[in-house]
């Protein structure tokens, strides 16, 4: 069987299909990888045949910029957030670009299935257009009807110029949905999909070869490690005023801090730093996680599912996209708390970190949503799905 595997130019989208990647792989099937320019050598390194497709994501906000030259995007309110980015960024921008890159790659390589993320909405198209199946696997939460009827309008033209019937929901339930968020955490049902929808348990994926923790780290005091990001991408990285509330507010503490700014970032815009604080541009949290006791981070999916599923608290400082529904989730189950970005400040910081490694409440909330996840099916479980899928569409 052969597998592509489509994936936005992002971290937080390339990172959580890896773990299925390789399951694939391991059951002998062939898997490549269609992705942008910025994550194209992650994915070879990987151990997979990368082909590059779609927009880097900083080329996609300048297009984003021409179509909305009043920048009506920098308005909105949280939750009106996704429901804006969604069908404009990623309907409207990111899979026009995909889709031009994509059909030739499929004309060429036949696959016989096209697994994507469910943010990219090139791959269904593709797919369905080849007469292939395809299958989606979220990133975290599923979206809402309101939601995804507003992405299935963006990109209805793309499917029209082909031929072919805008499919209700963009595309991501015409097989099989692979869903890495545990249920109790899942807001949106979903009902009339349901017997398309299958829980798959969420992966941090591996380090890379040549990728190893700080060396300080093995070697530091006995006190609690805490790690703060703002994800991977300038967009949600790049107010450097959040990671001095967290240096700042957290300097004095008998802790050790680790704060990683992505690869955009120069540390030394962050100022000094107190000698228990340590700044990187990445490190793999499936090397770093186990290390620590609570997690500072924007509330990106991957984060916070590969804290919880280690069982760890979270303060979550939302920063835009899905993440302020995640942080709202994060509350309401007892696993961390939430600042706004108008309330973070380094009194706040220190005041909720504190709570989340002296109040047990939280912890428990972590591991309750820990043993949820550790019960969910693994890639190899989900192997064969998408193995099922494909027998029957050739039937």
């Amino acid at each position: 069987m052969r597998v592509l595997i489509t994936s936005v130019s992002a971290y937080g989208h390339l990172q959580p299909l890896l773990p299925l990647a390789k399951a694939l792989a391991d059951a002998g099937h062939e898997v490549d990888i269609a992705t942008g320019p910025e994550l194209r050598s992650r994915a070879s390194a990987a151990g997979f045949t990368a082909f590059g497709a779609g927009l880097a994501v900083d080329v996609a906000f300048e297009r984003l910029a021409e179509l909305f030259p009043d920048q009506e995007y920098n308005r909105l309110e949280p939750s009106e957030i996704l429901g804006w980015y969604l069908p404009h960024l990623f309907g409207e921008v990111l899979a026009p670009a995909m889709l031009g890159d994509l059909e030739p790659l499929v004309r060429e390589w036949q696959p016989d299935v096209i697994l994507h993320d469910s943010w990219e909405f090139a791959g269904p198209l593709a797919a369905a257009s080849a007469g292939i199946p395809s299958v989606g696997q979220t990133l975290g939460l599923r979206f809402d009807d309101r939601i995804l009827d507003a992405v299935a309008t963006a990109v209805a033209p793309l499917w029209q110029r082909r031929g072919l019937e805008p499919d209700l929901r963009a595309g991501l339930y015409r097989y099989l949905c692979l869903d890495i968020t545990p249920p109790s955490f899942q807001p949106y049902d979903s009902v009339p999909y349901r017997n398309t929808i299958h829980s798959l348990r969420y992966i941090a994926q591996p380090a890379l070869r040549g990728e190893q923790l700080p060396q300080w780290i093995e070697q530091r005091r006995k006190v609690p490690l805490v790690y703060m990001t703002l994800g991977t991408n300038f967009s949600t990285n790049g107010d450097i005023s959040m990671f001095r509330s967290v240096i700042d507010g957290l300097s004095s503490l008998d802790i050790d801090v680790l704060i990683t700014i992505g690869f955009d970032n120069d540390p030394a815009s962050l100022g000094l730093l107190a000698s228990n604080v340590h700044v990187e541009p990445y490190v793999p949290q499936s090397l770093l996680l186990p290390h620590c006791s609570a997690v500072i981070c924007h509330g990106g999916a991957g984060t916070t599912l590969s804290s919880l599923a280690l069982g760890l608290p979270l303060l979550i400082l939302p920063q835009g996209a899905d993440q302020y529904i995640i942080g709202d989730l994060v509350l309401a189950s007892g696993a961390g708390l939430l600042l706004a970005p108008a309330d973070v400040n380094p009194s706040t910081v220190r005041t909720n970190l504190l709570a989340l490694l002296n109040e047990p409440a939280h912890r428990a909330g972590a591991r309750r949503l820990q043993c949820e996840i550790a019960a969910m099916p693994c890639p190899e479980e989900a192997v064969y799905l998408i193995e099922e899928v494909v027998s029957s569409a050739c039937r």
